[in-house]
């Protein structure tokens, strides 16, 4: 890994929920829990947003728990955990983020996400 990343900027598709005001490119989140953490990992939010960083975790295999005072960004959050419970929206997010490949070349993951499966995460 470089000492430069060069990310793309919030694409369309991460908008689907809303958007917060200072929301965060998900490969950008992707790569830091990657390179920062090992599958099963916690990761604590306690600024989550619309949980950008909770979306990464899920989509990587993490743990995650987010705190949020506001209920409008809470809200925006849990509605975009929702979508990605859709196994379909799951795979899309996974296949949109080039980093999520190269780790799972490295790693592979068991993980599959299916539909009314709950993986005891508290996100």
């Amino acid at each position: 890994m470089t000492d430069v990343w060069r990310l793309p900027a919030i694409a369309t598709w991460e908008k689907s929920c809303g958007k917060h005001p200072t929301q965060k490119p998900l490969a950008l989140l992707t790569r830091i829990i990657l390179s920062s953490t090992k599958k099963g990992a916690w990761i604590l939010d306690p600024f989550a947003g619309s949980s950008t960083t909770g979306i990464a975790s899920n989509l990587i295999g993490r743990r995650f728990l987010g705190i949020e005072k506001e209920k409008e960004f809470a809200e925006m959050g849990k509605n975009r955990k929702i979508e990605i419970e859709n196994v379909g929206k799951f795979n899309e997010y996974r296949n949109k983020i080039k980093d999520i490949a190269v780790a799972d070349f490295f790693e592979p993951t068991n993980m599959v996400c299916e539909e009314g499966y709950d993986y005891g995460l508290p996100f």
